[in-house]
């Protein structure tokens, strides 16, 4: 009887990267869960912007948020950079867990402090994150991940640079706080709703910025700026 025939292995199926955000905003990243070298990652990815003078500034920010990342690189409370894939995609360590604002239990007293503190060490190391909303916080096994640090800065020193740390600071915090009575069914103290409620000035410019000047930069760019991808 004939030894039986071997048969052919079969090709390894192609993994299809899943899209977790499109980015619909002036210079916002596609982001995607990917595969590198064999493991998740999440790709942020600005490659919608190739050929056109937005591709400058999207090289730029991409460059920013790995710079800041690096920083952070042995802080537990955000993803490590895993390289680039081209020059307007950056590669991130996959996370896994649940995005705050989208969490279905948010009794969790201990996240909250977590949260709190992570902000605090951070702002000890000179650096804000700038953007502190349910969106950019994955509940990951006990360990609270701060995501997109695309708007984050690195303030160290200097009179001028504390002046401007300072607010910025603040408005971390600020939203940091908006989750307190959510997470520990406590209400803010007077202290904390004091520092919850932005200095004036920083309500006018952000109002100022939203209302006015965003919108008239994205008619201005709409027609020219971004392509299809």
């Amino acid at each position: 009887m004939p030894p039986p025939k071997a048969l052919p292995l079969s090709a390894p199926t192609p993994f299809t990267p899943t899209t977790l955000q499109h980015g619909t905003g002036l210079l916002k990243a596609d982001v995607y869960l990917d595969i590198h070298a064999g493991r998740p990652v999440i790709r942020k990815d600005y490659s919608r912007y190739a050929g056109s003078w937005l591709a400058i500034p999207a090289r730029l920010l991409l460059h920013h948020e790995a710079r800041i990342l690096e920083r952070l690189r042995h802080w537990p409370h955000a993803p490590k950079v895993i390289g680039q894939a081209g020059k307007l995609a950056l590669l991130l360590e996959y996370v896994p867990g649940e995005l705050l604002s989208e969490a279905a239990d948010l009794t969790n007293p201990i996240a909250f402090a977590q949260l709190m503190a992570a902000l605090a060490s951070l702002h000890r190391s000179s650096i804000v994150h700038n953007d502190v909303r349910g969106s950019n916080i994955i509940m990951s096994r006990g360990r609270v991940v701060l995501i997109d640090f695309a708007a984050a800065l690195y303030l160290p020193g200097g009179r001028l640079l504390r002046f401007l740390l300072r607010p910025l600071q603040r408005s971390d915090i600020a939203g940091g706080l908006k989750f307190k009575t959510r997470l520990t069914g406590e209400a803010l103290t007077p202290r904390e709703a004091r520092l919850r409620r932005k200095p004036a000035w920083m309500r006018s410019l952000q109002r100022t910025w939203k209302r006015r000047l965003l919108p008239r930069l994205k008619r201005r760019l709409a027609p020219t700026g971004r392509r299809s991808g």
